[in-house]
């Protein structure tokens, strides 16, 4: 295993500090089990999510924002960050085979997206996005209205990745609460094992 491997990049809101943590450096932080290693580990992961996922979609530019910032490329991102984040929380492997009960998972214990639940939103938008670049079942992608607006069966994207934004800061904050033998620790340890093991 290559100890120098990238698991996230930390850096402010200017961009002047940048902190990669490489896996030799996250083994480190495990082995140290205090609080300052705990909160650590919390940050590195917040950004890896938040780094790949939701900073892609948040640049000021006007032309990027008019003309190229897509709420299906938002809506097929947020889908894999969905995945990601919920694996973290159960500790899985892969997600491949949970389907809408994943997302169903999610929205229950996510209190913004509540009434995604049982709407067949890994189905009819996440696998349609990503497979057939398209959306079913009558769901429709947008910029404005509410998150999820059941009549219409339409999503907002951008109220969408600001609230699973949140989510992820949620996730990061409960790891820095919990007790390192704690089920979110022992899932996030194990999750975190998953991918270390992918990249050898």
């Amino acid at each position: 295993m290559n100890d120098k491997i990238i698991l996230a990049t930390i850096s402010d809101e200017k961009k002047e500090k940048i902190r990669n943590i490489t896996i030799g450096e996250y083994h480190r932080m495990l082995d140290q089990k205090d609080k300052e290693a705990k909160e650590a580990i919390a940050e590195m992961v917040y950004h890896r999510l938040y780094g790949r996922y939701i900073k892609p979609f948040s640049f000021e530019n006007d032309q990027y924002k008019n003309y190229y910032r897509n709420g299906f490329s938002i809506m097929a991102s947020a889908s894999l960050l969905i995945e990601a984040l919920e694996s973290f929380y159960k500790g899985w492997e892969e997600t491949k085979g949970t389907g809408d009960k994943l997302f169903d998972s999610f929205f229950d214990r996510e209190s913004a997206f509540k009434e995604l639940k049982g709407q067949k939103f890994h189905k009819h938008v996440r696998c349609r996005i990503l497979h057939q670049a398209e959306t079913t079942g009558g769901f429709t992608i947008g910029k404005n209205g509410p998150l999820y607006d059941s009549k219409k069966k339409r999503v907002n994207a951008d109220k969408f990745l600001t609230s699973l934004q949140e989510s992820v800061f949620t996730y990061k904050n409960k790891l820095s609460e919990s007790e390192w033998d704690s089920e979110i620790w022992n899932n996030f340890r194990r999750k975190m094992s998953f991918i270390i093991k992918h990249c050898s």
